[in-house]
């Protein structure tokens, strides 16, 4: 039998034989699956909520309210990997001048790509990466203050002096916007 830990999302129907989907719902550890009862009866409802289900779909269920559903599931997915993506990891290691350098997250101001390599700029050093942006991003997914504002850029939210239109400026450099990434750049800003 499967682990139950491996399953994000167990639609369930409340009446079932032998055992009812709500009896089911109180053996299972709802805190780890996604369980969406489905029902042909809406007074089910009140008690599905109370053992803690995601969503309540009540037959004929059209796709519009499963899709409803599904995106809840995705929500309550990522509210808690965010909840736990914030690793104890302090440091990055990169391989920069044919050694591996420890560089903290925070004392990054942007780093720019350079073809097949990637230049990071810190408070007081510059290193040159064998990365793509596309890997480089990935690994800064974990730190919640950086943020790609161009397909050659991408920065840290905390070292911003100004931004205008169409470029952001960290220690005197001024770095641009990409079109696509504007309106993406300014939501992680939250500005009054």
């Amino acid at each position: 039998m499967q682990k139950h830990s491996d399953i994000d999302i167990l639609f369930l129907d409340v009446e079932m034989p032998e055992m009812s989907g709500l009896e089911l719902v109180q053996a299972l550890n709802t805190e780890k699956i996604n369980i969406v009862l489905t029902t042909s009866r809406e007074e089910y409802a009140v008690q599905a909520f109370e053992h803690n289900v995601v969503d309540y779909l009540v037959k004929p269920i059209n796709y519009p309210r499963f899709l409803k559903s599904v995106n809840k599931v995705i929500e309550k997915i990522q509210e808690r990997n965010n909840g736990h993506a914030l690793p104890d990891i302090e440091y990055l290691f990169v391989r920069a001048n044919h050694k591996i350098v420890k560089i903290a997250p925070a004392d990054i101001l942007f780093i720019e790509a350079l073809s097949d390599y990637i230049m990071i700029y810190t408070q007081d050093q510059k290193y040159v990466v064998h990365s793509t942006m596309k890997g480089i991003d990935k690994k800064l997914e974990l730190f919640k203050n950086f943020v790609r504002i161009h397909r050659s850029y991408i920065i840290n939210l905390e070292h911003i002096d100004t931004v205008q239109d169409i470029h952001v400026v960290i220690k005197d450099k001024t770095i641009p916007i990409g079109r696509s990434y504007r309106n993406q750049f300014i939501e992680r800003l939250d500005v009054l």
